[in-house]
């Protein structure tokens, strides 16, 4: 009897452990479930995730196995290439399009280059399809591992890159029609600074001979002339010397622009210079009675320049400023010593510059539109020339205006060693 309760009470205890075990065993086969639930949806979520990047990345993506085999397409290559889901998806990528991809170079990326490397960038492809023309591409291409089950995938990306390309080859071909005009605006610019170059010594030969002719009958060297004739001759020498400045002021403009002005250069006594011609234009100032300052700095050093050059700059600059001056106006001009050189400014009270015109007044030949401009002679080449003279030196030229009727200040340096020899 003993030994039965034994062995009933053993037999409880055997079922009590297992029914433990059990109960351990199917605990742990839940939190099995329940991991795996957990994974599967951490990776649908990840799934999503990276097919949503996908679809979000506006070049045209692949995403291909490890033969080559399509496992997904982003929204924009369907868009691109005009092909459907069904069409493309678990498809070999020769065999996409009625083997459309079928495509050498696309072959030769992913057989012979990406099965070496891990990642390519920018490799070009050239493709003309049926449905959308010809295309131009540019391959990246990057091979993505995977750890669980020992496989990889490529992610191939498709930038369409034909309208670029067009455009590229329009800008290359227009940037190498404007290289052909600036060469032939240049050749065309050269011919007309040698023909007005030619032209106007051919003009001021015999205008010479005139001037001086007219000199020795207004003289009365031959004999004497009666009032009347007087002023007609006097009204020829007038007008010719006027011409010959003209002319004179072209075969300068044309030798510059030639690149065939050479500079005298000699030890020039600025302020000397400046004095002087400060005392002829005040003659004409006067005259217009026109009030005229000048301000000279004691100080001021000579300099290493084309003195015939130099004097043609301040008489343009100084005769300008009395011809676009009214009456009871004022002009002047200060000159000091700057850094390594020396500064003069020309200024006047008269007809100004409209800000529409700051940008043309250094072109030849164009002139203001102002009263003073209508009543006086002009080719319009004193400022364009007098800026080139100044640079030919090394020197810097400037203008400045508050607009029309408010005065103008033409400023400008030289150094005192010339630092251009032209």
């Amino acid at each position: 009897m003993k030994e039965r309760n034994k062995n009933k009470e053993s037999l409880k205890c055997q079922a009590e452990t297992r029914t433990a075990a059990e109960k351990i065993i199917i605990k742990q086969l839940h939190h099995e479930i329940e991991y795996r639930k957990k994974t599967e949806q951490v990776t649908q979520d990840a799934r999503n995730y990276a097919e949503n990047i996908i679809d979000t990345v506006r070049e045209p993506l692949l995403v291909l196995d490890a033969n080559l085999m399509v496992i997904s397409a982003s929204r924009s290559f369907y868009q691109v290439f005009k092909v459907k889901p069904e069409d493309t998806e678990k498809k070999y990528i020769y065999d996409l399009g009625n083997r459309q991809w079928d495509i050498p170079k696309l072959r030769e990326l992913l057989e012979k280059i990406l099965p070496k490397v891990t990642s390519f960038d920018n490799f070009e492809v050239e493709h003309d399809f049926l449905d959308i023309g010809k295309r131009i591409m540019l391959l990246n291409a990057r091979k993505i591992f995977r750890e669980t089950n020992h496989t990889h995938s490529i992610l191939l990306a498709i930038e369409d890159i034909t309208e670029r390309r067009e455009i590229e080859k329009g800008l290359e071909k227009a940037h190498k029609e404007l290289q052909e005009l600036a060469s032939e605006l240049k050749r065309a610019t050269r011919a007309k600074s040698e023909f007005l170059a030619n032209m106007s010594h051919e003009l001021r030969t015999p205008l010479n001979s005139i001037n001086g002719f007219s000199e020795v009958l207004y003289d009365e060297t031959f004999g004497p002339l009666n009032e009347k004739q007087k002023k007609y001759v006097n009204n020829i020498l007038t007008s010719g010397k006027h011409l010959l400045l003209l002319i004179n002021q072209i075969l300068d403009m044309a030798k510059v622009e030639a690149g065939k002005m050479n500079l005298v250069l000699s030890n020039l006594p600025v302020k000397s210079l400046l004095n002087e011609i400060s005392l002829l234009v005040a003659d004409m100032a006067s005259k217009r009675k026109i009030e005229m300052l000048i301000e000279i700095a004691e100080d001021l050093p000579d300099i290493e320049a084309d003195e015939l050059k130099i004097r043609e700059v301040i008489y343009n600059l100084l005769s300008n400023a009395v011809k676009f001056t009214p009456e009871s106006g004022k002009i002047g001009m200060r000159a000091k010593r700057a850094d390594s050189g020396i500064e003069v400014e020309v200024w006047d009270t008269g007809a100004g510059i409209a800000p529409e015109n700051m940008g043309k007044i250094f072109e030849g030949f164009f002139r203001v539109d102002t009263p003073y401009s209508r009543v006086t002679e002009g080719t319009g080449l004193g400022l364009p020339l007098s800026k080139k003279l100044v640079e030919l030196h090394g020197g810097k030229f400037s203008v400045e205006s508050g607009g029309l009727n408010k005065g103008t200040g033409v400023k400008f340096t030289l150094p005192i060693v010339s630092k251009k020899e032209v």
